[in-house]
């Protein structure tokens, strides 16, 4: 068979194989040990644990038993040295020059030599040794500060596995030295375990002759598993430890190295804290009129304006560094971070103009700089680092130049590059990045989460190799490494099926070309068809490769998805039973859940509700928020449900609809039993706060496009947003929207203009809805009371939130 036949081809043609089979002495003939493995007398862990991981593969290649031992076997032609020993030392080959887990590969006569940087992790206290120790850590961190700040050393023990005794954050050079020679034997690791590892079997294993010194294209090579971090790994969860040794075979490298243990949003640790809130409420932003103290899980959000704040995230930053040596540490502003303080020391510091994604960017930015700015007086050897992210994802437009010790983490979905302008885009943003950091440190912030159950890709295949392979070239000497979340079920969980069924892929192909961006992609799929799916190598070529090119519709065309279904079952036939079988297996039990979602799309809207919009004359609609006017009369009201049980919502909504002209009319009443705290986000258009307060949302998907999303708060303030692709605040709806605040309701009238789609950042583009053609849409109410929220729309229950699509109401001029 061919897969057969590419073992041979590796064994014959391996980069660290061998000179004449006559000259080269054996490491294993006949099955036998010809050689032992040596080691320092005081090895580090990950030293002994590659010594372990050459023993455990000869003898899986083999057979054959080599011995580790601190001193060579002169009984023995042959001896095998990992890590750095005495013996290193005397042969002339060191680990010196080998930074992010570099590695040598060296041979001589008689000897190999595989040798890398090693040295072990030692934490430094206080340190959170479980989770139990918490409160320890916080009063050691108290009594040394004088001050109530959180630190990221609360969790550090989740890096640490003491049944494996390793820590995530080790060297692991010589371990990389170990996998490479293994590789050049034909080992493989394609995916967690025994079911995902490559072994060839050889009687014979020549000694290579050999000099080779590897350096990865990246240094940061962080692959953040869910629920699988290094702590997990223990007696009673072999499954975990087989992930936390995957981990370590892909030859990924932890980014606290580079960037220290807090990556994404530092500036938590100055506020997070109750003793901070109680005594600075200041420092916190200022939304819809409340301090935001209880911000995304009860950390807060900042107010970059607090010169108290700052001066005391200078402070944190600068202890980091002393006590704990940190050559990073992140200020950034809380996740979730969305709206601009409305307080009066921000007021104006916002962009709405230029769009979701530079809304906030200057003032972010702003205070992140002179953060660094300061820092950099002090500690010009460090860095500080803020992720580039949401609405402060754009550079700056008022800094032309950051400090020089800043560095930038750019977040992005590396799979959504499958269009061609996305992927420009970002090429761009990285160079318009780049152009205002002297430091040129900047790094990656992705997420392989397409796994994860109850979201819009849930059992849906994703594969993205080609995109990976052209992402990582192009990122070649511009990004100093990346830190990718991958979704791992918490096991046991309850699931079935395997989160990693077709991301194991994804994630092989990531950290491999982490090491040489320039490696041909096609070579090592072809590899990877051939040695994973034997007999069934075509069936799966075929699969993945339809796949990688139709997933991004595999959620919501039926086509796609029988297709898929199709393509798998003849996959399943090849494979057979055995190992191969098992592989292909691994895809049927995920894509269970994708028959769900085939039912329900087969299904589509026909239970949803429907809407008329009776035609009106123009004239007759007077803007003025308060539905008394001719103009309403006769039309049927429709009421909103609660979002979540479908019941009759606690606090009424109705709406009427209407065509008017070249445009939609909507009177809309919000019944409120508690006026007099009305929830106001914002009174300005545009203004991203208006999320903070109670708002009534307007979704349209027209005949030739799919979505638009026109957001209204009490005050008549708007907020428009495209939908088609993410979140385009540049868009205009040009609504014209009128508001009332009675006793008992708040109400609204609203007038949608219709356009001929010339102008794509203006208008609602669509026909006039009909029985045939009809648009699809939904109405809904968001209310807000201190922590409690209460959602209702008119086609309700969904299982998406307001943005359902499936879930949308049928809308027509009859």
């Amino acid at each position: 068979m061919r897969h057969t036949r590419c073992f041979a081809l590796i064994v014959a043609l391996c980069c660290v194989c061998c000179t004449a089979a006559s000259a080269a002495p054996f490491i294993v003939q006949n099955g036998q040990a010809q050689a032992d493995i040596v080691i320092s007398d005081a090895p580090s862990r990950t030293t002994r644990l590659a010594a372990e991981e050459l023993q455990t593969y000869l003898r899986k290649i083999s057979g054959a038993e080599v011995a580790i031992s601190t001193e060579p076997d002169a009984a023995l032609p042959v001896h095998l040295y990992v890590g750095r020993s005495a013996h290193t030392d005397r042969l002339g080959v060191s680990d010196e020059g080998l930074p992010h887990d570099a590695f040598r590969v060296v041979s001589g006569d008689n000897w190999l030599v595989l040798i890398g940087d090693d040295t072990e992790f030692e934490p430094i206290e206080p340190w959170a040794h479980s989770a139990a120790d918490r409160a320890r850590v916080l009063a050691e961190w108290d009594a040394m500060t004088g001050e109530h700040w959180g630190t990221p050393l609360l969790s550090l023990h989740r890096r640490y596995s003491n049944y494996l005794d390793l820590w995530a954050t080790d060297n692991r050079g010589s371990f990389n030295a170990v996998n490479e020679f293994l590789r050049g034997l034909g080992c493989r690791w394609y995916f967690p375990g025994e079911l995902g590892e490559i072994v060839p079997s050889m009687q014979e294993i020549e000694l290579p002759d050999v000099n080779r010194e590897v350096h990865p294209d990246f240094p940061v090579r962080h692959l953040y598993f869910y629920y699988n971090e290094f702590w997990t790994a223990t007696e009673k969860s072999p499954r975990n430890v087989e992930d936390a040794m995957w981990q370590c075979r892909l030859g990924l490298r932890d980014a606290s190295h580079e960037m220290g243990y807090s990556l994404g949003h530092g500036t938590t640790m100055v506020h997070s804290r109750d003793e901070v809130k109680q005594e600075h409420p200041e420092y916190f932003a200022l939304w819809g009129g409340t301090r935001a103290l209880g911000h995304h899980g009860g950390g807060g959000a900042p107010c970059l304006s607090s010169e108290g704040l700052l001066e005391e995230n200078i402070r944190l930053v600068r202890t980091l560094y002393d006590h704990y040596d940190m050559p990073m540490v992140s200020v950034a502003p809380a996740d979730g971070y969305v709206n601009l303080c409305q307080c009066e020391l921000c007021e104006g510091k916002g962009t709405p103009d230029r769009g979701w994604s530079g809304q906030l960017s200057d003032y972010v930015w702003s205070y992140v700089n002179r953060v660094a700015t300061e820092l950099y007086q002090s500690h010009p050897d460090r860095m500080v680092s803020s992720i580039a992210y949401t609405t402060y994802q754009l550079p700056p437009e008022q800094i032309e130049q950051f400090s020089p010790n800043l560095a930038i983490i750019l977040c992005r979905w590396r799979a959504n590059f499958y269009d061609p302008a996305t992927r420009e885009s970002f090429s761009e943003l990285v160079d318009a990045w780049l152009e205002k950091l002297p430091s040129k440190r900047l790094y990656i912030w992705d997420y392989y989460l397409h796994s994860r159950p109850n979201r819009e890709w849930e059992a849906v295949p994703v594969y993205f190799p080609h995109i990976i392979a052209e992402d990582l070239q192009s990122l070649k000497g511009k990004s100093g490494g990346e830190y990718i979340e991958v979704f791992r079920s918490y096991w046991p969980d309850g699931y079935t099926w395997d989160a990693l069924a077709a991301n194991h892929l994804n994630c092989y192909l990531t950290a491999r070309l982490y090491w040489d961006a320039d490696q041909d992609v096609d070579a090592l799929l072809e590899e990877y068809y051939d040695l994973f799916y034997g007999p069934a190598r075509e069936e799966m070529r075929t699969f993945i490769e339809y796949t990688e090119a139709n997933y991004m519709n595999a959620n919501k065309d039926i086509a796609v998805i029988d297709r898929l279904f199709e393509l798998l079952a003849k996959a399943e036939e090849a494979a057979g039973d055995g190992i191969y079988g098992q592989r292909v297996a691994l895809l049927t039990d995920y894509m269970q859940n994708l028959h769900q979602l085939r039912e329900r799309l087969a299904k589509g809207r026909e239970d949803n509700p429907t809407a008329r919009a009776l035609t009106r004359n123009a004239a007759d609609l007077k803007l003025d928020g308060v539905l008394d006017e001719a103009f309403w009369e006769g039309l049927p009201p429709y009421g909103l449900k609660d979002l979540a049980t479908g019941a009759r919502a606690k606090q009424p909504t109705t709406f009427k609809v209407a065509w008017v002209g070249n445009a939609l009319a909507l009177g809309i009443t919000c019944t409120e039993t508690d006026m007099a705290n009305l929830a106001i986000g914002s009174e300005r258009d545009g203004d991203a706060n208006i999320w903070s307060g109670d708002t009534v949302e307007v979704l349209l998907e027209t005949q030739p496009h799919s979505y638009y999303q026109i957001a209204i708060s009490p005050t008549g303030a708007v907020v428009s947003a495209d939908r088609a692709r993410g979140i385009d605040m540049l868009w205009d709806a040009q609504a014209e929207v009128a508001a009332h605040r009675g006793d008992e309701a708040w109400s609204l009238e609203v007038r949608i203009p219709i356009t001929d789609g010339a102008d794509p950042l203006t208008g609602v583009y669509g026909r006039v809805p009909s029985r045939t053609y009809p648009w699809y849409f939904n109405v809904c109410r968001q209310r807000l009371r201190g922590e409690e929220t209460a959602l209702s729309a008119f086609s309700a229950p969904t299982e998406g939130g307001f943005h359902d699509v499936l879930k949308f109401a049928q809308l027509f001029v009859p």
